[in-house]
């Protein structure tokens, strides 16, 4: 649903504003993320308005820049730009989105392909956009990370399940420690998930990936984190194909903490709101994470 400020009028309004000759036949509004509301317009372009003016499209235009030709699956061709950078728009990629209840209804087969193709995506996009051109491209390290800060200001103290609180304990130690020591640090996606996805059906590929307003400077092993979440039996399929087409290895037990911490931080994000399908979510998640804890905390 759209923020009232960026109804489909407003939208249009600043799409002639940098184009007085693009025609608007229709505009649909689809579901936009955090961080932007997002318009279908004569159903061929989606057109993608940044919620805060504070939010900068500028990292993601020169990233995708930089990922041209690079990538054997489809990315967006940002054509349309606004002023000041206050919209993207490109044609749409064919596809369809990949809910979790999907995946779960996939043949084997089917499931190992795609597992095959999300691995291939994050090597090529890793190999395209190399750590020495982070600072060229507008993308920093994070000096004060905010989901731990979240996670002790809002989550813990508030939970009634112990194991849920002795785990977010544990999971802050550790995740504060990987920062310290960490000499995994790439240019991260890190945003994968079934909505980002342009998923084919028919061919049971997957086409193209969008939204890549998150990335950032990251250890390599939260690159995987919501898979983790999703599927934990999954995500290590993808890793697996990960680790042999680049070589490197991928700590679980990172991958882990980094699916506790997210989770958390969702959490604390929605605290004050526990009928929304975002906390309730996270809170299942950590739910089904705490049971993993024996696991992967050694």
């Amino acid at each position: 649903m759209l923020n009232s400020k960026f109804d489909c009028a407003y939208c249009a309004k600043l799409i002639l504003q940098s184009y007085p000759d693009f025609f608007i036949k229709s505009m649909r509004p689809l579901k936009g993320g955090w961080d932007n509301e997002v318009i279908e317009v004569n159903k061929k372009y989606i057109f993608r308005f940044p919620k805060n003016r504070d939010f900068k499209l500028e990292k993601e235009i020169r990233a995708l820049k930089e990922l041209k030709g690079k990538l054997s699956m489809s990315v967006p061709d940002y054509e349309y730009i606004g002023q000041d950078n206050t919209f993207v728009g490109y044609k749409k990629i064919p596809g369809h989105p990949i809910t979790q209840d999907y995946l779960k209804g996939m043949d084997i087969k089917s499931r190992n392909r795609l597992a095959a193709d999300i691995a291939r995506f994050f090597y090529e996009f890793h190999a395209a956009l190399p750590l020495v051109i982070a600072r060229r491209l507008l993308v920093n390290k994070e000096i004060i990370h905010w989901r731990p800060l979240v996670i002790k200001n809002k989550v813990l103290g508030r939970l009634v399940d112990e194991n849920i609180s002795n785990l977010l304990t544990t999971a802050l130690k550790r995740h504060s420690e990987m920062y310290k020591h960490s000499r995994n640090l790439i240019i991260a996606y890190n945003d994968l998930h079934g909505n980002n996805l342009a998923f084919d059906r028919q061919a049971g590929r997957l086409r193209g990936v969008f939204d890549f307003s998150d990335i950032a400077i990251e250890d390599i092993s939260r690159e995987f984190c919501s898979l983790f979440s999703a599927d934990e039996h999954y995500c290590l399929k993808v890793i697996n194909n990960y680790e042999k087409l680049s070589g490197r290895k991928i700590d679980v037990r990172d991958v882990f903490i980094h699916a506790v911490i997210t989770s958390a931080a969702i959490l604390g994000v929605f605290i004050d709101q526990p009928k929304t399908k975002n906390y309730r979510h996270a809170l299942n998640d950590l739910k089904v994470l705490s049971k993993l804890s024996s696991q992967y905390l050694i």
